[in-house]
């Protein structure tokens, strides 16, 4: 009986490790995880205590004190799981939403800001990322060719959006093609990475002095997750991905989150552990401590997700329910494909690359998802700082379906927009794709009005015929008898297309001119210094009596002027 006992013992605990070796989890009580692989454990230590309890009884032992005690042990074992599942019910009880919606309405701090100044002009949109994974990808395959020994690798599908020195770049590793080209290769490790411009739309293959040995395609030790549940047992991380630093180096970034609410809900990211994947080094960061070069650490589905969790729950918890009256109840874009459409449905966003690192934009709307935003929100991948612009327009999937609707003799498909201030009009640009997933024409669609669309074969030209549509630069006939530089922000013409802040303006009109653009007569003004100010008639309707020799007084804001007084030549 003894040896038996021994032996089962013995079973049970071989089989415990190998489930906790290829099960690699944190051992964290507010880990799901942790105490989903506790109830298999334990459920296998029930089994094995029922079968003791069992060769016991069939040896008919004597009961003596020993050997009750014995089998209560045993008995008490295999009540073990039913424990776990108590605790596994209870810990997702106390994370339900109705218990506590204030903590669910404060999980993402947002700062709603009044000036778009942060939104960038259209002379910065080669900082702006318009080509999706799809796009990426199809551009990164055609490199594998160059790669020695590519047999063993495949490019990763899992494309991330960096800053690299300035630009935006789409970057993806190598990795192991199989269990088998693993065992061949894993001395060597991977050989390098990816790396696609979404702005030239053309791929570069980067080989590594030495190759990636820690990465997630790699089995037993070496596999990324399981080294770094080695390295630190006790921490919740998730989102391991790959990045590059400024000077090309690799490392993998994962994000690391504490459970704000309840036992197992309320996840917010608060550090990285950054993995040096050639030399299996890793290092714990606090959020706020991240090296600068590194850009996704609270990645851009969290922040949706967050966003649509905090603003369904700012009103209370019946408020943002389909019982309640969603007084305040926001929800970023969510974009729908039809059933013929390859592209997954769901919330969705672009990428714009500036100071150092990469924000995500996306629109917000109401509960009731209609065809209309209410405005935007920008956030920071690493620091996860976000900002709330109210913006109303048309959402982006009506600007998407508007510019498929430009070419649709094509059948080409649009990517998700960005959004850039094109001379104070703020502007979907985005990109139109084939089926084979190709960049093939831009987009642009004004954000108050998506009838008014553009497409062209490259980014400038789309922007310039916009402009032009627009009417945001003077017709040439109007150029011609006005040589003059076009006013921007202040009577200098120094200040940014971005700038929002109206400016107190006076000027003396040597030279007039209107124009029609689009259906809107506009006045060119032009001064003796040789700026050229404008404004839309039908806002300045004061102008009609205006005559060369009269002083303008008024402001300006994003380039156009809102007239407040017109003194005649005479009355100076």
């Amino acid at each position: 009986m003894k040896k038996k006992a021994v032996v089962l013992l013995t079973i049970t605990v071989l089989i415990e490790w190998i489930l906790n070796y290829l099960w690699p989890s944190p051992w964290n009580i507010h880990a799901l995880e942790m105490w989903l692989k506790l109830f298999v454990m334990t459920g296998i230590l029930a089994i094995t205590s029922l079968i003791l309890v069992g060769l016991m009884h069939a040896n008919t032992m004597g009961e003596t004190k020993k050997n009750f005690v014995i089998r209560r042990i045993f008995l008490g074992a295999a009540a073990l799981p039913f424990v776990v599942i108590l605790v596994i019910v209870i810990g997702l009880c106390t994370g339900f939403q109705i218990f506590h919606a204030d903590d669910y309405a404060d999980i993402l701090p947002v700062e709603e800001v009044d000036s778009v100044g942060m939104i960038l002009s259209e002379d910065d949109s080669d900082s702006i990322a318009l080509m999706d994974t799809a796009s990426a990808k199809q551009l990164g395959d055609r490199e594998i060719g160059s790669i020695q020994n590519f047999s063993a690798f495949n490019v990763s599908e899992d494309y991330i959006q960096l800053n690299v020195n300035g630009d935006a770049v789409k970057a993806a590793p190598l990795e192991y093609a199989g269990f088998f080209k693993w065992m061949k290769n894993k001395d060597s490790g991977a050989t390098g990475y990816v790396t696609v411009s979404p702005t030239t739309m053309t791929a570069d293959y980067v080989e590594l002095p030495e190759g990636m040995k820690y990465i997630p395609s790699a089995y037993f030790s070496m596999d990324l997750n399981r080294h770094l549940h080695q390295q630190f047992p006790t921490l919740i991380f998730n989102n391991s991905h790959f990045e590059i630093d400024e000077e090309g180096n690799p490392w993998y970034i994962s994000s690391v989150y504490t459970k704000t609410i309840g036992l197992f809900n309320g996840d917010v990211v608060t550090g990285a552990i950054i993995t040096n994947p050639i030399t299996g080094e890793s290092q714990y960061f606090d959020l706020e401590d991240v090296p600068e070069w590194a850009d996704d650490v609270v990645d851009g589905i969290l922040i949706c997700d967050l966003y649509n969790l905090s603003y369904k729950n700012k009103n209370g918890f019946w408020n943002g329910t389909f019982v309640g009256a969603n007084t305040g109840c926001r929800q970023v874009t969510s974009i729908e494909y039809g059933e013929d459409d390859e592209r997954e449905s769901g919330a969705d966003f672009g990428y714009i690359a500036q100071d150092g690192d990469i924000y995500i934009y996306t629109g917000v709307t109401s509960m009731a998802a209609d065809s209309s935003n209410l405005g935007f929100i920008m956030a920071n991948e690493r620091t996860g700082e976000c900002r709330y612009f109210q913006i109303p327009g048309a959402n982006e999937q009506s600007a998407m379906n508007a510019a498929e609707g430009e070419v649709q003799q094509y059948s080409y498909l649009a990517s998700f927009p960005t959004l850039i201030n094109v001379d104070g009009e703020l502007t979907y640009l985005g990109v139109l794709k084939d089926n084979a997933g190709l960049v093939k024409m831009y987009y642009t669609v004004n954000v108050k009005d998506y009838g008014k669309v553009v497409v062209a074969s490259s980014r400038e030209e789309c922007i310039s015929r916009y402009i032009d549509k627009m009417g945001l630069n003077p017709p040439q006939e109007v150029i011609d008898n006005l040589s003059g530089e076009i006013a921007d922000s202040t009577d200098d013409g120094s200040s940014s297309a971005a700038e929002t802040e109206a400016e107190n303006v006076e000027f003396t009109i040597a030279v007039m001119q209107y124009a029609d653009v689009e259906g809107n007569t506009w006045v060119y003004m032009g001064t003796e210094n040789g700026i050229v100010y404008k404004a839309k008639f039908a806002d300045n309707e004061m102008l009609l009596y205006a005559k060369t020799g009269d002083v303008i007084r008024g402001t300006i804001r994003d380039g156009k002027v809102t007239v407040k007084e017109v003194k005649t030549a005479e009355s100076e």
